[in-house]
């Protein structure tokens, strides 16, 4: 299906156009969105409709050969996102057919056309249409372009040398037109065509024992600033690093669970963020060493929205926190001090990760809409509306700008560990042949450089026994791999354990048998996140989110028959979905943290909070929710039948990461993220709260908490091994 430059080519199916050239897919003139590497798929077998397409070839068009990614699980990715956008199934394909361990093969007719790029407007009455056949097209040699013969006129009575003197000109006249056409052909062709990475080299930039995370570049990109965890029980402080020196010099002495540094342009600062339980806020320390000073209180909950930004003329620095409620970003004078809150008038659930472009006159941001599904945005700070770069499925971990401003790297988490992406500010989105298990990524100031964070992280499943004289001594592994397992959940006779793990590749629902035995996968949706799974009262009924329709969706599930069906309403964007205790109905939670009552079968969604809520749990004839407020989160609660919500007295606040799990006699938590933590409970009836056992190794923040239906066992997680890198990018551009 070749063809020339100057036309589109539209491939028809059944319903459905693909614009080769645009890389864009429509369905009944509809625009459907298609990742660039699902597309590329759709493309190479589009080109051999009925014939086997390879998994070696699709992976030579992909993945460049000095690429190291694990080449099925993201092929195989990449096919189930194109079978998405088709509406195909694997089981009962109409357009793409799976030839086990061999390839693919497009089963459809397709229809070829081609279509000018030029607009009818530009051609004369003589200009060819455009389904007629070029020169170009056909191969033939274009038409030689004769200058016209110059005769002299009778009337005027010309010499011989005007005559000649007039060639000349109208030939050199000509001539600096062809060269001027070439110049700017040239230009378009460099422009149009794709960036160069043969010339990068990664290599690692630190090597430390435990977890080196957050860099940033001092301005002259000669140094690297971060901050560095040496093992789990230790927390982060903040170093600077010459490059090419293994000598690292540490600036701060208060160990945090999280640390965002950024350094100031002038080069003599660096600012940055620090979420540690005995103050989080944001700080500035001299680069060469010397007392810090806080600029300002702020709260946190995700680390990778806590990225700060010096605006380049060093007068501000723009910063995320919870502060208030609510996710915000601010942006601050340093002069005064004083912070206004950055109001772009978007309905995001949360917003954070801002960063000045290098001209100081936009301002890049993360908006997510639901768990796991995000976009990334620019804001003229001059005045104006944010305008939407890309839109993403899985975890976001950190953004940046390209020195010229015409681009920004981001990581995306789509269940592959992490991976750098590129956005330019046309749209165009992009995966870099780098960046494997990536994240925090930051360009230097010269712009031939970038580092970013290269992890893994182990966390698993662990038991307590309450009924133990020493319940820390009785902690045990219950449920493990060498990836993540996350979010447990006993059924409601404990014989049974559903979780949510990444162990097949992607985040998928897992179920165990009590002692952590006999796992059995529930789901395969392949990507980008799978999870909060929570049963229903008659035990072998499931409900969970998964992101595989492109937005948040709750489905449900009969473990024993093991068919997850999408629950129907007229909400989106649904996330964290709890049962009632008949299983009538089920709560979630949409993009605005309001909550919504939807019928078990499936129906309208009733809304039955609109204070900020992405948890609840219905027990003793109430619905029990958390709320964000400015010192923390706080829960409330509400009559099933009707009534008046109203917070719980003498109920802790507790941080937005904590774990916690709610049962019919008070709700069982861990308070805090701090080094030492342990299990809590809240009683109903008292209205009082108790210590029930300290855990030997701090939980996962965020990672889950479930109690047996007897009240003896406690699960939650735990970060088992977690190592980071810093990596460095050399010749980027």
């Amino acid at each position: 299906m070749s063809s020339p430059a100057s036309k589109n080519v539209i491939v028809s199916f059944g319903p459905f156009e693909a614009n080769l050239a645009t890389q864009e897919l429509h369905k009944f003139g509809t625009r459907l969105k298609v990742p660039n590497q699902s597309f590329q798929i759709l493309a190479l077998l589009l080109d051999r409709p009925g014939q086997l397409v390879t998994r070696d070839e699709l992976r030579q068009k992909l993945w460049p050969s000095d690429t190291f990614v694990e080449y099925d699980q993201g092929l195989n990715a990449a096919v189930n996102r194109l079978r998405d956008a088709l509406g195909d199934s694997a089981e009962k394909p109409r357009y793409v057919e799976t030839l086990p361990r061999r390839g693919y093969r497009f089963l459809a007719s397709v229809k070829v056309n081609a279509e000018s790029d030029e607009p009818s407007s530009a051609r004369n009455d003589n200009s060819p249409s455009p389904s007629a056949p070029t020169a170009v097209a056909t191969g033939n040699p274009p038409p030689t372009t004769t200058l016209p013969s110059v005769e002299p006129s009778k009337g005027i009575g010309l010499g011989n040398a005007h005559r000649t003197k007039l060639l000349v000109a109208a030939v050199v006249t000509f001539s600096i037109c062809i060269l001027c056409f070439t110049a700017v052909l040239l230009w378009v062709r460099k422009s149009s065509k794709p960036q160069d990475f043969s010339s990068v080299k990664v290599a690692p930039l630190t090597s430390l024992p435990g977890q080196e995370v957050a860099p940033t570049f001092s301005p002259d990109g000669s140094q690297v600033a971060f901050a560095w965890s040496s093992n789990l029980e230790q927390g982060f402080d903040l170093y600077v690093k010459t490059i090419g020196s293994e000598r690292v010099i540490k600036l701060t002495n208060h160990p945090a669970h999280w640390i965002s540094p950024a350094w100031s342009p002038d080069g003599t600062q660096i600012a940055f963020a620090r979420w540690a339980p005995d103050g989080s806020g944001i700080f500035v320390i001299p680069a060469l060493g010397g007392p810090e000073r806080k600029l300002a209180d702020a709260n946190f909950w995700y680390e990778p929205f806590m990225q700060i930004s010096w605006s380049p003329d060093g007068r501000s620095l723009a910063f995320w926190s919870t502060l208030g409620g609510g996710s915000h970003i601010f942006v601050m004078s340093l002069a005064d001090l004083q912070s206004q809150t950055v109001a772009p008038g978007l309905d995001c659930w949360d917003m954070g990760s801002p960063s000045f472009s290098p001209d100081g006159k936009q301002l890049a941001f993360v908006c997510t809409s639901s768990i796991a599904v995000y976009g990334i945005y620019d804001l003229p700070l001059a005045g104006g509306s944010p305008r939407l770069l890309t839109s993403m499925l899985g975890y976001f971990r950190g953004l940046t700008w390209s020195v010229d401003g015409k681009r920004v790297v981001f990581s995306n988490d789509s269940g592959d560990g992490g991976s750098l992406w590129q956005v330019d500010t046309d749209g165009k989105t992009v995966r870099l042949p780098f960046g494997e298990e990536g994240s925090n990524p930051i360009v230097s100031g010269k712009g031939d450089r970038l580092a970013y964070v290269r992890a893994s992280k182990t966390i698993d499943i662990w038991r307590v026994d309450l009924n133990s004289p020493q319940p820390e001594s009785s902690a045990t592994k219950l449920i493990y791999s060498t990836r993540i397992q996350r979010v447990p959940q006993y059924s409601p006779d404990g014989k049974k354990i559903v979780f949510e793990s990444d162990r097949s590749g992607t985040h998928e629902i897992w179920l165990a048998d009590a002692d952590g035995g006999n796992l059995i996968q529930l789901t395969s949706f392949n990507g980008p996140q799978t999870g909060a799974p929570s049963w229903c009262s008659d035990g072998h009924r499931i409900a969970f989110d998964s992101r595989a329709p492109g937005v948040s969706a709750v489905y449900l599930e009969d473990v024993n028959e093991r068919l997850p069906r999408q629950l129907k309403t007229n909400v989106s964007n649904l996330a964290v979905p709890t049962w009632s205790e008949d299983c009538q109905w089920l709560l979630a939670s949409d993009g605005h943290h309001d909550l919504y009552r939807i019928p078990a079968e499936g129906g309208p969604a009733t809304r039955i909070s609109d204070q900020g809520s992405w948890f609840s749990a219905v027990k003793a004839g109430k619905i029990f929710f958390n709320v964000m407020t400015s010192n923390g989160v706080a829960f409330w609660s509400k009559p099933v039948n009707g009534g008046d919500a109203e917070p719980l007295k003498a109920m802790p606040m507790l941080e937005a990461s904590a774990n916690w799990t709610i049962t019919a006699r008070g709700i069982y938590y861990i308070p805090s993220s701090s080094a030492t933590t342990g299990v809590d409970f809240f009683d109903f009836a008292t209205h009082s709260t108790r210590h029930l056992c300290t855990l030997p190794q701090p939980a996962t923040p965020g990672g889950g908490l479930s109690v047996s239906p007897d009240g003896r066992w406690i699960l939650y997680t735990e970060t088992d091994d977690a190592q980071s890198d810093l990596m460095l990018v050399n010749h980027f551009e």
